[in-house]
């Protein structure tokens, strides 16, 4: 099962690249514009800062939003360790108070997030969410998000910040940026496909 997805997952990569090279630059800038959501923001009782930026713009993001009234307490989820804690340092830098920082240092994924942030939510009561994440990944955080929230009761908006690494921008003309997308492109079929 394991070979068989990471077949598909290089067939699928190779795939796009291929029609990186072949494709009209305005179907290249709408295949990487799909990946981006940003849902209207409406007040919620959380927001939720997913780890894997590596800058801490997903924090700074979320925290931002929290000292503008848009959600009561904050959620740093990520892995045990360093990204977690560092999330945490940035809220607390930015005014955002302890006592309204709820952390999940046990995801792994985007999935266990997901998963994570509702366990965390519904031992408070709270019923409503914005997850912050990057550009490149708040399409299948949405989904995912989404797919968790939804049995539970639980709503959720997806935000997306900017990054400094990435550029959704014509991101086919940059290495880094077109393995970004070609990589969520990659996840997002897996996950469509059951692979969690």
């Amino acid at each position: 099962m394991v070979r068989v997805a990471a077949l598909g997952l290089a067939v699928v990569v190779a795939g796009a690249a291929l029609l990186s090279v072949l494709m009209p630059e305005e179907m290249l800038q709408a295949i990487g514009d799909f990946l981006i959501v940003r849902d209207p923001l409406e007040s919620a009782d959380v927001v939720v800062a997913i780890s894997g930026d590596g800058t801490g713009e997903r924090a700074r993001t979320a925290a931002r939003l929290v000292l503008e009234g848009h959600g009561m307490w904050l959620i740093v989820s990520g892995s045990p360790g360093k990204s977690t804690l560092d999330m945490m340092g940035v809220a607390l830098e930015m005014g955002v108070p302890r006592e309204r920082i709820l952390v999940d240092e046990t995801a792994d994924s985007t999935l266990h997030n997901a998963e994570h942030s509702a366990r965390l939510m519904q031992e408070r009561g709270l019923r409503r969410a914005i997850v912050v994440t990057s550009l490149y990944h708040a399409r299948r955080a949405a989904w995912v998000f989404r797919s968790v929230f939804a049995p539970r009761r639980l709503r959720v908006r997806t935000f997306a910040t900017e990054n400094v690494y990435f550029e959704m921008r014509q991101w086919w003309t940059r290495a880094d940026d077109r393995r970004f997308v070609l990589r969520e492109y990659a996840k997002l079929g897996a996950f469509l496909v059951g692979l969690r």
